[in-house]
């Protein structure tokens, strides 16, 4: 269907502010954790590519929450548990505490009606997980409404994220999950303790991309990679309405510790301010380009970022054109910009009627034919979504430093694809000079359904653009 990019009324209303050159639209990639993980998975939204999309990752700050056991073994958990348990009580699995008729299964995901309430009072449960989506906060209210006084929650994926609860309560993953068993099963009067949350800082590896961020490729217009960035977006400390005291453990608090691209949307949009503070004749494409050029793809570890949960590495349809780097973003050397004209010629790629563009921009607008390909849209990203022969494509970036340099171009090709630059120089003698360059793909093999990723660095010695490259060869 044509012009699905365009959802009323969003997409206008940032439309119009390109056409304007007023501000960049930031919008995060996915629903906030507790939405996201209580509705089904569904591809990523705000694909547009006026708008800049954010994933979200972890930064070098961890909440541990530890399990204490009765045999002095200590589990590592996460969570965000204020409150404080004095002494041991007694453990046991919500899989053992099934009501009557219940399978003990299903008493395991400790689901409401499922959990003997004589069994659980006074005792800490340990709930795991049916499916992803499951509401995390939800298991602890019904353990606390049997009675219970402390949940520890068995969730692999979500391991690292923050939850608060409203008992004393904790996340573990798959290792300590086995032992945590191994002790029950063997123990003749299981006890636990579970910790107050600590903070952790410098840890590594760090940035990762949160298992809960949504991720690529965008199925509406697949040349356009998305998401665009990541930023921090898990454990955030953000404003917070001291009314709502579900998620704050029964609290009444002005802040709290929140995960999801709602977090990490508003630091993108901070950025993108002071960028426009420091630039303020950028439009808001280059203040994107700013930001996705100059992102990092490497942790603190110096190694590539991971994706969670699996902590394989992470692509850019997990976390764009990086991690977000906001001292490197204000000062990138060169941009690539978009205007209103290359906007409608996109628009035309995807199938837009005269009709659609004028309602979109109130004049009356035709297409040429044929349109100009989508994937020479000038982004500062490179994606080919049906790559099936040789093809050339091309970018055009401007300058905006003072005195002369030369610019050289470094190419990371994919698998199974030869890319070559041209001109693999770029020399630029003035302020805001513009150069285009092509970009030749040649593929060697298909890529059997599944895209490819490398990318293409501009560099002068001292400062260096980075543009993703996502291609599927057919």
């Amino acid at each position: 269907m044509p012009m699905q990019i365009l959802p009323p009324p969003i997409s206008r209303t940032d439309f119009d502010k390109v056409l304007a050159r007023q501000r960049p639209t930031v919008s995060k990639a996915d629903l906030d954790v507790h939405e996201r993980f209580t509705k089904e998975f569904g591809e990523e939204g705000n694909v547009a590519p006026w708008i800049l999309t954010v994933a979200a990752s972890t930064v070098d700050r961890e909440f541990p929450t530890n399990v204490y056991l009765g045999n002095s073994r200590v589990l590592k958990g996460f969570g965000l548990n204020p409150l404080e348990m004095e002494g041991y009580v007694s453990l046991i699995a919500g899989s053992a505490a099934a009501a009557k008729g219940i399978p003990s299964e299903n008493a395991s995901f400790c689901k409401n009606n499922t959990l003997d309430s004589s069994l659980i009072k006074g005792k800490i449960v340990v709930c795991t997980l049916e499916v992803i989506t499951d509401d995390r906060r939800e298991k602890s209210i019904i353990v606390q409404q049997g009675g219970g006084v402390g949940m520890i929650l068995v969730d692999p994926v979500l391991k690292n994220v923050g939850f608060q609860f409203v008992i004393p309560g904790t996340q573990i993953g798959k290792e300590a999950a086995e032992e945590l068993q191994e002790y029950i099963k063997t123990a003749k009067n299981p006890t636990s303790r579970i910790s107050r949350t600590v903070s952790v800082l410098h840890t590594k590896p760090a940035p990762e991309v949160a298992a809960f961020s949504s991720a690529g490729p965008n199925i509406i217009s697949p040349d356009i990679i998305k998401p665009d960035i990541t930023g921090p977006g898990v454990n955030i400390l953000a404003a917070w309405s001291p009314v709502a005291t579900t998620a704050t453990a029964g609290r009444s608090v002005d802040f709290n510790i929140i995960s999801g691209t709602s977090m990490s949307c508003p630091h993108a949009s901070a950025i993108a301010t002071i960028i426009k503070s420091y630039r303020p004749s950028w439009s808001p494409a280059a203040i994107k380009s700013a930001i996705m050029t100059t992102a990092t793809v490497l942790d603190n570890t110096n190694g590539p970022i991971g994706r969670d949960p699996t902590g394989t590495q992470a692509t850019p349809f997990d976390h764009g054109s990086g991690h977000i780097n906001p001292v490197a973003a204000v000062d990138p050397g060169l941009i690539y910009d978009f205007d209103s004209h290359d906007i409608i010629n996109f628009l035309c790629s995807t199938g837009a009627s005269p009709l659609q563009l004028k309602n979109l921009t109130g004049n009356l607008v035709y297409c040429q034919n044929p349109p100009i390909p989508s994937y020479n849209f000038n982004y500062p990203s490179i994606g080919v979504s049906s790559l099936n022969g040789s093809l050339s494509l091309y970018r055009t970036v401007t300058y905006y430093d003072s005195g002369p340099t030369v610019y050289v171009a470094c190419v990371d090709s994919p698998a199974g694809v030869n890319v070559a630059v041209y001109p693999a120089k770029l020399k630029f003698t003035y302020p805001w000079e513009k150069k285009t360059f092509r970009v030749d793909l040649t593929p060697i093999k298909s890529s059997n359904g599944s895209f490819v990723f490398g990318a293409l660095t501009w560099s002068n010695g001292i400062k260096s653009v980075r543009s993703p490259i996502a291609l599927n060869i057919v």
